[in-house]
């Protein structure tokens, strides 16, 4: 086959009215031009956006309707004979002309649109298309949402008028055996004459491309040695007939897997009377299965690090259709431990998985559907995916990335009707794994037994995840603690016989940052990003912005770690799917990424550090809590989660417990070997914590020389509860606003810790250690309209380490597992009614949509007193070492000469601000900023 490019110039006209088929300038002459491939919103057709989107990006140029494009093609005289054959490698639902005669339509969103041309005269003919992105045949999830790559339209990719010989190879599928041994070929032939023709097939196998150390695509070379040869005669019936071919191997081919991605490139050529035809493509020896309740590639034990994507790539607006810009996209993925991607409701272009095959990627496709999948079918919408399935997987299949592949998202309706297109699936082609969808009837979690592998976020038995909605309690056990490296889900696939994966894990926010502004050059604005900007200047807080995105990056990293960890310390579990690893800029706008939309890091977080608990062996230590009281004896049980290449037949690991960088005790265990595919016990260390007399921060730094993996845990160790005589030179702790106001009337010092259960201060926002879920507005709304609790929202600490009320509590400026139980047992005081400079000691990062200014600590100089007011219930909570360290460290520091409150308050304001009958808050964008059921 030859063919002949239309990338370039086309004649264009937008058709809003949709009277293009009914007018004779819709094939006739088009008034404007556009460059292809492309989309309008690329090429800036289209009416200009003055709106500014809150829940999503701002399209500049958006365009919904249909849109027509025409150019003259020229047929060479050589083409004469041949029967030609129109592709355009993505688009919405097209209609083609050629010279003013009708060729039909295409609708698939995610397979190219073909078009049959026959034989044409040579000279100039005119093609006219119709692309309409309105009336589509599905909703298509992530395949047109605003929420992802937009509803583009335009004609992307690969361009093309083809030239096919009158005998030609169709459909080429290939089916490369696990062991290496031999590939398996399925063809189709297309035959024009009426008469029977005898014809040579062969095929030729050699070493297909790769990527060098630099990260650039190598080609295979044109002569290249032949590692394998088959060839054939077969007769092709007039039309269409399929055969099979088996090409044995010369030597064992080498496996693909995702730290050897060995590909290999068929040649193939059919030689009939008259005409030759040649096909190539690449492929992979792999055979990727489920193997009990985890999943094997060439008989190795893998556990998949997953991430979700929705083909955010907001320059264009669509995903890229080139593999040089999906080789950067999958690396900076892989660099951070990723080695699966789950493609939430859309399919990812050929470049994707060309991509995917070069850096050892597991790709899974899902149907572009997410809602009811019912047995009626009055619309034709079923009909039209079960087509599209098919579709994918001839146009995909070869791809030995494409391991997985899944009906949608969150699906519900009809199981029979679910079960039996994967087992036609399964029939039509077996190297892929098939689910009936991820998260399906998530209310009542039950696995489809016709699914080869199960995408949940509970099971019947509990949770496979570590957060959740407020809409969809219980929530996990980061939200709920209290903080340990215990919790593991083995428990949760009690009874179930395939692997499982978790669904959709994290969705831990970070505060946006608005210096990504200006990276929106493309077709998307981040005028959201705007908005969120105002509000924080209108709360006199534009200043901290760089601050809060990197406070609340650093508990989103926390929050991610242990959600991970759990994951791995799981044995058996399939796997995880991240949501996501990368902002999601849609539903609200959903800042869980530790990268940002454009798969950049964030300030917070690098690769590495991010490796020590996302890669394919991890040393993990599991221990009950985070902080514990001098002189305690500590135990941790080690553990290696490894996945990645080989066995391990004598693994030890160094440990050490070191206070700033210098190490205190330490040692080494082991040698344990270590089985591929395991989660290897490595023994327990078990010492006594240092006993001292004031509280200190350590790490809990374990290495294992042999695999290389290192990671750390850390400690704070607080001195036990003093005997009454030694608090003398603390300060008394007033529980209510009066008993405070008596003591600063007095020109006195006072700690006012209000009790919470007795008189809760009315504006304020309920204490959460966990950075809030997915995307306040969203599910804000959601709870509301299901009538259940709405989340704090909260997205963690902000403070200054070397503030002296820490003198005795050591911390960071951001939250850390010290702080959970602190935030648990307090409500954040609303200050907006404060002037802008009156800034908390400790304050609580808000979500973007309310921008309140929280205070956890504040101090104030009220008259001729001074005032420190904590609003976590410490002398409730005395029986927690950490609790008891915050008191003693506040109590002291009030009591101190270092005690000079820079900000005044009147005994009025001080007594409105902590007013437990105060109704409402400054809030014009919401009717209520708390739910006050949450606290009953």
């Amino acid at each position: 086959m030859i063919e002949q490019s239309l990338a370039g110039v086309w004649r264009f006209r937008l058709d809003p009215d949709e009277v293009g088929e009914k007018e004779a300038w819709a094939l006739a002459t088009l008034g404007d031009t556009i460059q292809l491939p492309g989309s309008t919103a690329e090429r800036q057709k289209g009416p200009g956006n003055p709106e500014q989107a809150i829940a999503h990006l701002s399209e500049k140029f958006p365009y919904v309707g249909k849109a027509w494009y025409q150019r003259d093609i020229e047929i060479p005289e050589a083409w004469a004979n041949k029967r030609l054959r129109l592709s355009f490698e993505r688009s919405r639902v097209t209609r083609v002309w050629l010279d003013g005669l009708d060729c039909g339509s295409r609708n698939s969103l995610c397979a190219p649109h073909r078009y049959e041309l026959g034989p044409l005269t040579p000279g100039k003919h005119q093609l006219t298309v119709c692309v309409d992105n309105k009336l589509l045949p599905i909703p298509g999830g992530h395949m047109t949402s605003p929420d992802t790559q937009t509803n583009w339209n335009g004609l992307l990719g690969r361009l093309a008028l083809e030239a096919r010989e009158a005998v030609s190879l169709e459909d080429v599928q290939l089916y490369p055996d696990g062991g290496g041994e031999s590939v398996r070929i399925r063809f189709r032939i297309d035959s024009a004459g009426s008469e029977p023709v005898e014809a040579a097939w062969s095929v030729d196998v050699l070493n297909g491309p790769r990527v060098d150390e630099d990260g650039r695509l190598c080609s295979p070379d044109a002569e290249a040695a032949v590692l394998a040869h088959a060839e054939l005669t077969l007769t092709a019936a007039p039309g269409e007939s399929y055969h099979e071919a088996v090409c044995p191997m010369a030597e064992r081919g080498e496996g693909w897997e995702e730290d050897q991605p060995a590909l290999y490139q068929a040649r193939i050529r059919l030689d009939a009377p008259g005409s030759r035809d040649e096909f190539s493509d690449v492929f992979g020896f792999r055979r990727f299965e489920a193997a009990g309740t985890q999943f094997a590639v060439n008989g190795r034990t893998v556990f998949l690090r997953g991430k979700h994507d929705g083909l955010v790539f907001p320059l264009t607006g669509y995903a890229p259709m080139d593999t040089e810009a999906w080789l950067h996209t999958l690396s900076v993925a892989k660099s951070f431990g990723i080695n699966h991607y789950r493609f939430h409701t859309c399919c990812p272009p050929d470049a994707a998985f060309r991509a995917a095959d070069l850096l050892g990627v597991y790709m899974a496709p899902e149907l572009p559907f997410w809602g009811a999948w019912e047995e009626t079918d009055e619309e034709g919408r079923f009909a039209y995916l079960r087509e599209e399935a098919f579709r994918i997987l001839a146009a995909y299949g070869n791809h030995p990335s494409f391991v997985m592949f899944g009906l949608g998202n969150e699906l519900h309706g009809s199981r029979e009707a679910m079960a039996g297109l994967l087992r036609d699936l399964r029939q039509r082609d077996g190297l892929q794994l098939y689910s009936d969808g991820a998260n399906n009837f998530f209310w009542a979690p039950e696995r489809e037994e016709a699914a080869d592998y199960w995408v949940t976020m509970r099971t019947a038995q509990g949770p496979v995840r570590a957060s959740f909605s407020h809409a969809d309690p219980p929530l996990g056990h980061v939200q709920a603690g209290p903080p340990s490296t215990q919790t593991d889900y083995r428990d949760s696939l009690a009874g179930v016989p395939v692997p499982v994966i978790g669904h959709e894990i994290g969705q831990y926010q970070a505060y946006p940052d608005f210096r990504e502004i200006a990276r929106y050059t493309g077709v998307l604005e981040a005028r959201n990003f705007a908005v969120f900007r105002e509000r924080l200047a209108e709360r006199g807080m534009l200043d901290q912005a760089a601050a809060f995105t990197e406070a609340s990056g650093k508990l989103a990293e926390l929050c991610y770690r242990e959600e991970i960890e759990a994951a791995l310390r799981t044995p058996g579990l399939g796997g995880f799917q991240l949501l996501d690893l990368q902002d999601f800029p849609g539903q609200g706008t959903a800042l869980v990424g530790v990268l940002n939309a454009f798969m950049e890091p964030k300030p917070f977080l690098d690769a590495e550090r991010w490796r020590q608990f996302c890669a394919p062996t991890v040393l993990l230590a599991r221990f009950p809590s985070y902080v514990a009281t001098a002189g305690d004896a500590f135990s941790a049980e080690l553990e290696l989660a490894h996945y990645g290449r080989g066995d391990w037949p004598a693994v030890h690991v160094r440990w050490a417990l070191t206070e700033n960088g210098e190490p205190l005790l330490g040692g080494e265990t082991g040698p344990v070997a270590v089985r591929q595919g395991s989660l290897a016990g490595l023994g327990r260390l078990e010492f006594k914590l240092p006993d001292r007399n004031e509280p200190a921060r350590f790490d809990l730094e374990l290495s294992c020389p042999e695999t290389g993996t290192a990671t750390a845990y850390p400690l704070w160790v607080y001195p036990p509860a003093e005997p009454e005589q030694e608090t003398e030179k603390e300060e008394a702790v007033c529980r209510t606003v009066e008993d405070a106001l008596r003591v600063l009337e007095k020109g006195g010092r006072a700690l006012l810790i209000p009790d919470l259960n007795e008189a809760r201060p009315a504006a304020t926002v309920p204490g959460f250690f966990a950075s809030d879920f997915w995307s306040y507005p969203m599910f804000r709304a959601i709870c509301e309209s299901r009538d259940v609790p709405v989340a704090p929202g909260t997205l963690g600490l902000l403070c200054d380490p070397q503030h002296p009320a820490f003198r005795e509590f050591p911390t960071e400026f951001h939250s850390n597992w010290q702080w959970w139980t602190i935030l648990e047992n307090s409500a954040a005081l609303v200050m907006d009614s404060l002037p802008a400079e009156v800034r908390p000691v400790v304050q609580v990062i808000d979500n973007f949509e309310r921008n309140h200014r929280l205070g956890l600590l504040l101090e104030a100089r009220v008259g001729e007193g001074k005032l420190l007011v904590c609003m976590s219930d410490l002398p409730a909570c005395t029986d927690r070492p950490e609790a008891r360290q915050l008191l003693r460290s506040l109590s002291r520091y009030v009591a101190s000469d270092e005690f000079e409150p820079a900000h005044a308050l009147t005994p009025q304001a001080l007594a409105a601000l902590l007013d437990p009958q105060q109704a409402g808050l400054d809030d014009t964008r919401r009717d209520a900023v708390h739910n006050p059921s949450y606290f009953n």
